[in-house]
């Protein structure tokens, strides 16, 4: 009697793809397939907490024999933009295993994402972070918003004597007690930092989601409140610290630092740089205003290394255009090219005032564009994180009525550069 065969894999130059979209029942395997693509072990309970913000049907990837070779998805946000917020579709969980590489998964995944969002009509623009930098420019997103990696020796870290630090304080507390407290202090700041997400319960609990192997011999998160004078709390700090006594002390690495006064964000850095035993500092992922940039005495006290942020991409461009507001008033023309949502291919009037902003098509023919420029430089300063400008001056943008790209860079700039603190 002959033995039973288990059918081998297919190989990947014969094998048949399909696409498929994700069941509940197999999210497991799903997450698993995520996290292979990222070359790592899935372990099921590390990732608890993302089961509740998961969106099953946004989800979907290429099957070889009912198993995942690529993977693909999307998250609900809303985004600050400036002067207002955007529905918006965060890109998530996009891999593809290595032996189906080079094969155009990607780029099937994202056209299929792409005009997926379109149809949905209800998110304009789409966010993502990219594992590296070169891959997405290709399908339009562009660099909207740009951070630092903030560094140096806590010794040398005095502040300015004009420096206030007011007369109230800050104190250390437990996990439990700090994140109710830090909830509405972090939604009021939200409305002021173009770039950032919402966060609803469930995301909160994502966002400090601190399983032991995630913290690379790092101290679990530690939280501290500044209160004002009255005793109010209106500042809050999360952070780390790695000792490492043969390297001469320990390092503190600020994980979120935000306040509703400056006095606050004073404070909570000077904390911070005090810390007993600690002599290096660090903060991965700030923003290019970080105030410790500016309270320093001695500038060269602080290292700031270029970081990709989040990359944005218009889906619906005039009402991603109408969605935010402007600094200045304008009317300006900008023919556009889109090759992959044709829709957005164009030329469109961009009229701004007071009153907020509109969009209308162009007949060609009718008006001479005064800009030209694709889809993914449009996102890139759509957040006001890139400058026109310099896009112009790097010959990437055409400027067609002198002097034009000037006032729409002056128009599309905001008060504060733009800032995501939430991976996705």
């Amino acid at each position: 009697m002959a033995e039973s065969m288990t059918p081998s894999p297919t190989a990947p130059h014969l094998a048949k793809r399909d696409l498929v979209y994700l069941t509940p029942e197999r999210l497991d395997e799903f997450f698993a397939a995520v996290v292979h693509g990222f070359h790592d072990d899935y372990v099921a309970a590390k990732w608890e907490p993302h089961r509740k913000v998961f969106e099953p049907e946004r989800s979907f990837g290429f099957q070889v024999d009912g198993r995942w070779i690529s993977t693909c998805g999307a998250y609900s946000r809303r985004l600050t933009v400036p002067g207002g917020t955007v529905p918006v579709a965060a890109v998530t969980l996009v891999t593809v295993q290595p032996s189906y590489r080079r094969r155009g998964l990607l780029t099937e995944m994202m056209k299929h994402q792409l005009y997926d969002i379109y149809e949905r009509n209800a998110e304009p623009v789409a966010l993502l972070w990219a594992s590296e930098s070169a891959i997405y420019g290709r399908y339009g997103y562009g660099h909207a918003c740009p951070q630092v990696r903030l560094s140096g020796k806590t010794k040398t870290t005095a502040f300015r004597p004009d420096v206030d630090l007011g007369t109230g304080s800050v104190g250390e507390v437990e996990r439990d007690e700090a994140i109710p407290i830090i909830k509405p202090l972090h939604q009021n700041v939200l409305s002021r930092r173009v770039g950032a997400l919402n966060r609803n319960d469930d995301w909160w609990v994502v966002k400090w989601h601190d399983p032991e192997q995630w913290r690379h011999g790092s101290s679990a998160y530690r939280f501290a409140l500044h209160y004002d004078r009255r005793g109010h709390p209106d500042g809050y700090l999360a952070f780390r610290v790695k000792n490492d006594w043969s390297e001469s002390g320990a390092e503190v690495s600020v994980e979120e630092l935000d306040a509703d006064t400056a006095v606050a964000r004073a404070a909570l850095w000077r904390f911070v740089l005090d810390l007993d035993l600690v002599r290096r500092f660090v903060r991965h992922n700030a923003p290019l205003d970080d105030s410790v940039r500016y309270l320093l005495a001695d500038r060269r006290a602080v290292k700031a290394e270029d970081q990709d942020g989040t990359y944005a991409r218009l889906v619906d461009v005039p009402r991603a255009l109408e969605a935010r507001r402007y600094l200045a008033d304008l009317d300006v023309t900008i023919r556009i090219e889109d090759p992959l949502l044709t829709h957005n291919t164009g030329i469109l009037r961009l009229e701004t005032g007071r009153e907020g902003a509109a969009v209308t098509r162009v007949t060609r023919g009718r008006r001479r564009p005064d800009l030209i420029m694709n889809v993914r430089d449009l996102s890139a300063i759509y957040l006001g994180g890139t400058s026109l400008a310099a896009l112009v001056r790097a010959g990437l943008v055409a400027e067609r009525t002198k002097g034009i790209a000037a006032a729409t860079a002056a128009a599309f700039g905001w008060s504060q550069p733009p800032f995501c603190p939430d991976f996705f």
